[in-house]
């Protein structure tokens, strides 16, 4: 049943960019269970979108990828029920329509957790401040803070303590989805700290982005994962030297994988590469960098 309430609106829709990680290092394993990371995130044009109407009370999840589970493990639950809490203000019931694909280090549901909470704090009239809804996302995920705001920043600990850093231009991105997913956590149990204590160029990265040098910054490109995944997964290098191939300036496993994304300086060579790559049975999605991480509308 929906809620009446003067002055509150009756939907929102949220729009959730995915991210790429352009720099990712591991540091060490924190005492929590989790690790602290160097990496430098950028959101990417590729979204999920998110129908929220306000309800009497309770909660609802539904979404058009059958895959998708729609339980607790679902940060897009967790985010809603964080804010509902006892439901005196009105419960919500949310629809998730699936353009990141799952598993592939594109941040989608740390994206949709963070849409969740930004649209349900103005769908029910909560009046969370930007700093609580920031803590609430630091529970919810690493990448979730990140995900509030997008754009460029550099991001540290878990990956939540944040330094912006300014955009890049809307340079063409070719996203392509291996026909594997990878867990995150076989990802970090699996890496072998010992090969990722070498000298960070972090500082060369940021330093890159800041001078707007697109093509040095494409020299830096640095994944901790990429050995591990490459090695699991040979079929994932192979898509990394197509991109190159295929004219892109640089190309990285983004997050823990398993997808890989070329960066190009011309949209038509991206158009071109995902034409030629799509014809080995591949998913490739292409996309430009973005200036924001969530854009929410009533």
């Amino acid at each position: 049943m929906t809620m009446e309430s003067p002055g509150l609106p009756e939907v929102a829709r949220a729009s959730c960019n995915a991210k790429l990680n352009l720099f990712l290092k591991v540091i060490g394993k924190r005492t929590d269970g989790f690790h602290d990371i160097e990496t430098v995130y950028h959101s990417i044009s590729l979204a999920d979108t998110l129908t929220l109407r306000r309800m009497t009370q309770g909660l609802t999840v539904a979404s058009d990828d059958p895959n998708l589970p729609l339980d607790a493990s679902n940060l897009v639950v967790r985010a809603a029920a964080s804010l509902i809490g006892s439901g005196e203000k009105g419960g919500v019931a949310i629809e998730i329509a699936k353009r990141i694909a799952v598993g592939a280090g594109l941040g989608g549901g740390s994206a949709d957790a963070a849409g969740t909470l930004l649209a349900v704090n103005q769908l029910l009239g909560l009046g969370r401040s930007a700093r609580e809804l920031g803590e609430a996302a630091s529970s919810i995920g690493a990448d979730v803070r990140f995900m509030l705001e997008g754009g460029c920043a550099i991001g540290r600990g878990r990956g939540d303590e944040l330094e912006a850093l300014p955009v890049l231009p809307p340079l063409a991105v070719a996203v392509v989805v291996p026909r594997v997913s990878i867990s995150t956590t076989w990802a970090y149990a699996s890496l072998k700290m010992g090969l990722t204590t070498r000298k960070t160029r972090l500082s060369m990265v940021a330093s890159a982005i800041e001078r707007g040098d697109v093509a040095g910054l494409c020299d830096l490109l640095e994944n901790d994962f990429e050995a591990l995944v490459f090695d699991r997964f040979p079929e994932i290098r192979r898509i990394k030297d197509d991109l190159l191939g295929l004219g892109a300036r640089g190309a990285l496993l983004s997050g823990s994988g398993s997808s890989v994304f070329g960066i190009f300086l011309k949209a038509g060579d991206a158009e071109a590469s995902g034409e030629a790559l799509s014809r080995q049975g591949l998913t490739v999605l292409i996309a430009s960098f973005a200036v924001r991480g969530v854009t929410v509308s009533l």
